[in-house]
């Protein structure tokens, strides 16, 4: 009964390190790669993860994805952040398709600071804007000074309330 336990064990730490892993392979690959990458590299991780999914999560990637992509095309829109090569009203698939990757890591990887609310929005608040800034290194967006603090605001607000949610569950 303990080699299966210790197995059990193995495997969920195997799994969480697979989540990590992918959702910073899926990161590059967006940032990095474009569409093109975004669109081979992401839905290979949502496979994986779609066998380590928990219930009422499918609905959270679906949220996360629907929400983070329509913020970013309202400050697309705004002109607070661009993108080269991009004319579209809405944001390029590849950041739709990384918001989905990041999503697939809150019940997962991220689990432990959803226990946390305030670490959660300290970390949303400094972390995003990091994230959005080392995209720009790569000239994928143009970002105003503005939107950095909106983006800061913004996941700090959001990682605090989804911490709330979850620890109410």
């Amino acid at each position: 009964m303990n080699v299966l336990l210790n197995t059990y064990a193995s495997a969920k730490k195997i799994a969480l390190l697979l989540n990590i892993i992918g959702f910073q392979l899926c990161w590059a690959a967006c940032v990095i790669g474009g569409t093109q990458w975004a669109a081979v590299c992401v839905p290979l991780f949502l496979c994986w993860h779609w066998t380590q999914r928990k219930p009422r999560e499918l609905w959270l990637i679906a949220l996360i994805t629907l929400g983070g992509s329509l913020f970013d095309s309202l400050l697309l829109n705004l002109n607070l952040m661009a993108f080269p090569d991009h004319d579209g009203a809405l944001i390029p698939l590849w950041l739709m398709l990384l918001w989905s990757a990041f999503a697939a890591t809150l019940r997962h990887s991220m689990e432990w600071l959803l226990q946390k609310p305030l670490l959660a929005a300290l970390l949303g608040g400094i972390a995003a804007p990091w994230s959005y800034y080392a995209g720009s290194l790569f000239d994928v967006i143009e970002l105003t000074a503005p939107v950095l603090v909106l983006i800061a605001v913004a996941w700090a607000l959001l990682l605090a309330a989804l911490s709330l949610y979850w620890r109410e569950k």
